[in-house]
C-alpha cells in the first residue's frame, strides 16, 4: 500500500506559514527573528489575519491573548467553526493560569510569556506547524471519505479491515462482480494511491468508529466475526 508523505519527510519551512498578530514593535522583532525558520506573515490585528489570510491552508497563528479574544468569539472559536487546519500560540504579558488552561483545552498549541525565549517559540511554531500538516491532511481525507455513496462507504471500510472481495460480497448480500465495480468507483474516487488504512483511521469518529455509522442495518456479530477472521488470516 503506498505509504503517505509524513510531515517529517518536508522541511518545516514547507510545511506552512506563520502569522503573527501582535502590537507593532513586537510584531516586527517576532516576525524577524521566525523568518530564517519559517514563511512569516504578521497582521495588526485578528480581524485582519481572519480576512486576508489563507484560512484552509496549514500553518500557525502566533496571536497576543488580549488581541485574540476581541470579537464576539475569540480566534480560536472562529477558526473551528470554519474547520480551519491553522494551529494557535498564544503569547501574554502575564501567564494567567486560568486563562491559559481554557486555551489549551480549547486545542492551543501553547501560551507563552512575554517576553518570548526565540527558542522556545521556535520549538511552539514547529509543534504547531506539524499539528497543523497533520490535520489539513484529516479535513483532506475526511472530503474524499465523504464524495463515497453509503454503499461505497461500508466496502471501503471493509476493504481497510482486509476482508476479500468474496468476503464483502458475501456479508453485504451483493454478488462479487458488483464489489469489484464498486471498489472501482472508489479508487476513482480517492486515487488509486490513497492510502487506504490510513485514511480509514482517519475517519473514526468520536463516538466510536465508522462501523457503527455505516453498518447499523447489518449483523453486527456477523460483521464482528468477519472481521475477527480476516485479521486472524493475516497474522
Amino acid at each position: 500500500m503506498p505509504a503517505l508523505s509524513g510531515a517529517a519527510a518536508v522541511p518545516i519551512e514547507q510545511q506552512g506559514s506563520v502569522w503573527v498578530v501582535d502590537d507593532d514593535d513586537v510584531r516586527v522583532s517576532l516576525s524577524f527573528a521566525l523568518k530564517p525558520r519559517f514563511e512569516t506573515a504578521s497582521f495588526p490585528s485578528v480581524q485582519t489575519f481572519l480576512a486576508r489570510a489563507d484560512l484552509d491552508h496549514p500553518g500557525c497563528l502566533v496571536v497576543a491573548e488580549r488581541m485574540a479574544n476581541a470579537g464576539a468569539r475569540g480566534v480560536q472559536a472562529e477558526l473551528a467553526a470554519l474547520k480551519s487546519p491553522i494551529s494557535v500560540i498564544f503569547l501574554a504579558q502575564q501567564s494567567d493560569i486560568r486563562t491559559a488552561v481554557r486555551a489549551m483545552e480549547n486545542g492551543a498549541v501553547s501560551f507563552l510569556e512575554k517576553p518570548v525565549d526565540p527558542d522556545e517559540l521556535t520549538e511552539a511554531v514547529e509543534k504547531g506547524l506539524r499539528r497543523s500538516v497533520r490535520l489539513a491532511r484529516r479535513n483532506l481525507l475526511m472530503r474524499l471519505f465523504e464524495t463515497l455513496s453509503r454503499r461505497e462507504k461500508q466496502i471501503f471500510i471493509l476493504v481497510c479491515q482486509g476482508l476479500r472481495n468474496g468476503d464483502i460480497a458475501q456479508l453485504l448480500n451483493l454478488s462479487q462482480r458488483t464489489v469489484e465495480v464498486h471498489r472501482a468507483h472508489i479508487g476513482r474516487k480517492l486515487g488509486n494511491a490513497a492510502p487506504i488504512r490510513l485514511l480509514y483511521e482517519l475517519t473514526q469518529t468520536s463516538d466510536g468508529n465508522l462501523l457503527s455509522a455505516q453498518f447499523d442495518e447489518l449483523d453486527q456479530s456477523a460483521l464482528e466475526r468477519a472481521i475477527n477472521a480476516s485479521a486472524a488470516t493475516s497474522s
